[in-house]
């Protein structure tokens, strides 16, 4: 029998639910469209104030000055900071000065040892916008923060400002945080591109082994020239994941003058570097390694005869042949490689290997 009391009750609750979450609904959009609303009015003010600035008459600079002043005060700090940072060099050289003069730019870096996280990240990302030369040592201080998340936040400002003291300090601290920091800091590096690259090389002949890791991935990402001679060195490096790295970033450069120094690494002692240089002879595609790179059709490692066959491959045409004498070779595992390659070219396998079907 149904109860209705019960059932009357249920059905209360379910309006009710609906009713708060639709009320909800409603407030967050309103919310949303006076935020909206009130960051286009301040945009549309400190704009307006940077304008002023531009009049050539001191009274309307004072009182610009002044909005900008406040506006890196108040509760879109961020957001001014950001526009700021636009600012043609002289005017933005002239807003800075006028908040050190303010005491603004002590108050954040006050803040940016505050025991909230939430303060101190606040205040490294508006340091990193404005771009601050005096920012820089507390901005490295923060890269040891106790919190990931403000660490994060410390890279990603050093990085925005284009400083050179900031590029230097940059590099100078890889592979001396956790792997997260470390990956952030690179991929800063990375966004920085090719400035960056005779203070990677240093690093790379210098540093500890981590910071030679992390210079040979940042200079393949970045594909600079100028690195390959050091890289070339680093491919007789006692650390196997900085020779790792090393031969990689080679094979990202592509220059095919590298193909010799790379290709003894065909037969290091461990796999992944010889995968690594497997995959960097396919990119440098320099036919004079085919031999080579078809005898790592063999290897132990299926990572480094899959790498070996893709390189083969990319080489495309003049790899055909050393494909064609590995099909009659000892090794079946290199067999299946090589017909995997020649079908993957295009080829018409030999009569014999499609009589004996997948026995080769």
């Amino acid at each position: 029998m149904i109860d209705f009391q019960v059932l009357l009750v249920t059905l209360g609750i379910l309006l009710l639910i609906v009713a708060l979450t639709t009320l909800a609904a409603i407030g967050n959009k309103l919310y949303s469209g006076r935020e909206a609303s009130s960051k286009k009015t301040f945009l549309d003010r400190l704009r307006q104030s940077f304008l002023h600035l531009k009049t050539g008459v001191p009274e309307d600079h004072d009182e610009g000055m002044r909005r900008i002043v406040r506006s890196l005060s108040g509760r879109w700090s961020e957001l001014a900071a950001q526009e700021v940072s636009q600012l043609e060099l002289a005017l933005r050289l002239d807003v800075i000065h006028a908040l050190e003069e303010q005491g603004v730019i002590a108050h954040y870096l006050g803040r940016a040892r505050s025991p909230m996280k939430w303060n101190r990240a606040h205040a490294l990302r508006v340091l990193g916008e404005l771009k601050v030369p005096s920012s820089v040592p507390t901005l490295l201080t923060a890269l040891e923060d106790k919190d990931s998340d403000v660490r994060n936040v410390a890279a990603r400002s050093l990085g925005r400002m284009k400083l050179q003291a900031a590029e230097e300090a940059l590099v100078e601290l890889l592979g001396k945080h956790d792997q997260a920091v470390s990956a952030r800091i690179a991929a800063i590096c990375i966004e920085m591109g090719p400035r960056t690259a005779p203070l990677l090389i240093r690093a790379l002949r210098e540093g500890t082994p981590k910071a030679r890791f992390w210079a040979a991935r940042i200079l393949g990402e970045i594909r600079d020239p100028r690195a390959t001679r050091s890289l070339g060195d680093a491919l007789t490096d006692k650390e196997n994941d900085v020779r790792s790295a090393s031969v990689w970033a080679l094979g990202m450069i592509a220059d095919r003058a590298s193909a010799g120094v790379v290709e003894p690494l065909l037969r290091d002692l461990v796999w992944y570097v010889r995968a690594h240089a497997a995959e960097a002879l396919g990119r440098i595609a320099d036919p004079n390694a085919i031999p080579a790179i078809a005898q790592a059709l063999q290897d132990r490692s299926w990572w480094v005869r899959k790498n070996a066959m893709d390189a083969l491959v990319r080489i495309g045409e003049p790899a055909k042949p050393a494909l064609l004498n590995t099909l009659n070779g000892g090794d079946r595992f290199a067999r299946d490689c090589a017909v995997e390659a020649l079908m993957t070219l295009g080829m018409p396998l030999p009569e014999s290997v499609v009589s004996e079907g997948g026995k080769s």
